[in-house]
């Protein structure tokens, strides 16, 4: 009986032990604009690989060309991927997801800088945005980091003040929903070796960003 116990407390103790070490592992889902080369998430899942705490990295619900419309299309329609032979659907990578990151290249906003209704479009993209942190916050309950924009023509004052605008716009809908928000306006300042030729971040840029959000990794879930 007492070897039975003590067999007992041995396998309760292992499995303590493994939730404990599954717990502090990160689930990472990451949402972006997929037509770049080099890609942000990748220096972020690598770095937490690197610390040992990476449980599983999700890239495959990017898309090229990916808007917030689309990211609330594929969510209410419960997106299937498959990964490692298994079906993950979009609702349950939320749910999953200690870590997700979400973000947009600026091509939509920089085809139509020199229109007359831009403000008018940022409102429009505004609300969308508000409309995809709530319905991510239905199923995510952990960190949402959202990657702002950086303001490709910074010697343009006309640009400089619509960026201005959007990251603002943007911050306050993070903050609504309890959203990370990373304003790259800053931060890509006099930096024009971070963009190439089409104003998308290079390795440069993207290396950057990835640094930004590491940063917020280290503050929020690392404790580093």
């Amino acid at each position: 009986m007492k070897k039975i116990m003590i067999i007992g407390l041995i396998i309760l103790s292992v499995f303590l032990i493994y939730l404990c070490n599954l717990d502090n592992k990160v689930y990472y889902l990451s949402l972006n604009d997929d037509d770049n080369n080099f890609n942000y998430a990748t220096y972020i899942k690598n770095y937490l690989k690197e610390k040992d705490v990476l449980e599983v990295y999700i890239p495959e619900f990017s898309k090229n060309s990916l808007r917030t419309i689309d990211v609330i299309n594929n969510i209410e329609n419960n997106e299937i991927i498959k990964k490692n032979n298994k079906e993950i659907t979009f609702k349950n990578a939320l749910i999953k997801a200690d870590l997700v990151t979400l973000s947009f290249y600026p091509k939509d906003i920089i085809r139509r800088i020199d229109s007359n209704n831009i403000y008018d479009y940022i409102d429009d993209l505004n609300n969308d945005l508000n409309k995809l942190l709530k319905l991510m916050r239905e199923y995510c309950k952990e960190d949402i980091i959202l990657v702002g924009y950086y303001n490709p023509y910074p010697d343009n004052v006309e640009s400089t003040k619509i960026f201005k605008y959007l990251n603002k716009k943007y911050a306050e809908t993070a903050l609504k929903y309890k959203v990370t928000y990373i304003n790259l306006e800053k931060v890509f300042e006099g930096h024009p070796d971070f963009l190439n030729e089409n104003k998308l971040p290079n390795q440069a840029g993207e290396n950057m960003i990835a640094s930004q959000i590491i940063n917020e990794i280290d503050k929020k879930m690392l404790k580093s």
